[in-house]
């Protein structure tokens, strides 16, 4: 399983079963901060992303727009991602 596998590894995991329990797009997950994620309501707002320039040998990554005017939404969180997100933040309050 995959989770076992990054276990040890809470930024991984977190962004994972986002984007599982959410069908939210890799460079959409990778865009997120906490302003985007309001842990009472237990929504998300998709506003952002995260994409590499093919043309850039440097490999950098860049924030900008989501692919469609569509795709700026509001996901809902389940109980169990909320978890998992109120954890996380947590850990890195700590941190």
């Amino acid at each position: 399983m995959i989770l076992l596998r990054f276990k040890n590894n809470c930024t991984f995991t977190c962004a994972f079963l986002t984007a599982c329990y959410t069908g939210m797009r890799t460079g959409e997950v990778l865009a997120l901060t906490w302003d985007d994620i309001d842990l009472d309501k237990q929504i998300i707002k998709v506003n952002k992303t995260v994409y590499a320039k093919t043309k850039d040998e440097n490999g950098r990554w860049y924030f900008g727009t989501t692919k469609t005017v569509g795709s700026c939404r509001e996901v809902y969180i389940c109980d169990t991602l909320k978890i998992a997100l109120q954890n996380y933040k947590k850990n890195q309050e700590i941190i």
